[in-house]
C-alpha cells in the first residue's frame, strides 16, 4: 500500500522573523522607531526581533498588525512550501511593486521643496483622505497651477523672461497656508519628492514631482514615512489633458 508523505511544516525561528520584520518594515519606509510606536512596544523590543533574539508571543501579535499582517504570522505552524511554491510566493508578495518606483519623501515644509516641485515637468497629487476634503484638496491644487505658471512666467519658459524678478513670496505664503490648513482641519500629512520618471512614448525621462496626503487617523506614523511608491511610466498625454480640464 503506497504511503502519503506528509506535507513538512514549520514555526518561522527568530531569524526568520528578523529578516521579515526588517523587509516589511523597510517597504513602508519606517524606522525602527515608526514601527515600535505602531506597534506600541518598546524600541528596544524591535531591536532584539531585528537582531533575530525571541521575544514573548504577544510582542509578536502586536508587531504582526502593525505590519499589515495577520494576528498569528509570526506564531502559526506553516506547511514547508516547494521551491517552485516558493518563487510564486515571493512573486506574490511583491506583485504590487511592480512598474511603480519608489520615491523619497519627506514632509512638505520649505521653499526649496515648493521651487522643486514647481520645476518639475509635471506634478503629481495624491491624497488618501475622504470625501470631506476634496473642496480643500482642490483648492491646492488650484494653488499649485497658479504658482507652477507664475514660476515658469520667471524662469522665461512662458513667453520672455521679465524684466524684474516678479514678488512670489506672497503667492508661496498662500500656498503654505492651505497645505497647512489640510494638515491641521484633516489631521493630515504632507510629503513631497520628485523622482524620474518614462514616458509611455519613448522619449527621454522626465522628472516628475510626487505631492502626497496622507491621513494621520489611518496611519498614525503617516509623518515618519521617508519613501512612497509612484508609476514609473507615466502618460504625458493623459497628464496634459487632466491640467488642462482642472483649468476649465
Amino acid at each position: 500500500m503506497d504511503t502519503i508523505d506528509t506535507p513538512e511544516t514549520f514555526f518561522l525561528d527568530p531569524a526568520g522573523i528578523a529578516n521579515f520584520v526588517k523587509l516589511q518594515r523597510r517597504i513602508f519606509g519606517w524606522k525602527q522607531d515608526t514601527l515600535a510606536s505602531e506597534a506600541g512596544v518598546s524600541l528596544a523590543t524591535i531591536g532584539r526581533v531585528e537582531r533575530g533574539l525571541r521575544v514573548r508571543p504577544s510582542q509578536l501579535r502586536k508587531l504582526a498588525i502593525a505590519l499589515r499582517r495577520p494576528e498569528d504570522e509570526f506564531l502559526r505552524e506553516r506547511v514547508r512550501p516547494t521551491p517552485d511554491e516558493l518563487e510564486a510566493n515571493l512573486m506574490d508578495m511583491f506583485a504590487w511593486t511592480k512598474g511603480r518606483v519608489a520615491v523619497d519623501v519627506a514632509p512638505f515644509r520649505t521653499e526649496i521643496q515648493l521651487r522643486a516641485m514647481l520645476e518639475a515637468t509635471s506634478l503629481l497629487t495624491d491624497s488618501d483622505l475622504d470625501e470631506s476634503a476634496a473642496a480643500d484638496v482642490a483648492e491646492l491644487r488650484e494653488w499649485f497651477d497658479l504658482a507652477g505658471f507664475v514660476q515658469a512666467e520667471r524662469l522665461g519658459i512662458i513667453g520672455p523672461k521679465p524684466g524684474r524678478d516678479l514678488k512670489v513670496r506672497e503667492l508661496w505664503r498662500d500656498v503654505f497656508n492651505c497645505a497647512e490648513r489640510i494638515k491641521r482641519v484633516h489631521c493630515a500629512v504632507c510629503l513631497t519628492g520628485t523622482y524620474m520618471a518614462r514616458p509611455n512614448d519613448g522619449t527621454e525621462p522626465i522628472e516628475i514631482a510626487l505631492f502626497a496626503i496622507r491621513s494621520r487617523r489611518r496611519d498614525p506614523a503617516a509623518a515618519n514615512l521617508s519613501t512612497l511608491w509612484a508609476e514609473e511610466v507615466v502618460d504625458v498625454r493623459q497628464m496634459l489633458a487632466d491640467y488642462f480640464q482642472r483649468g476649465l
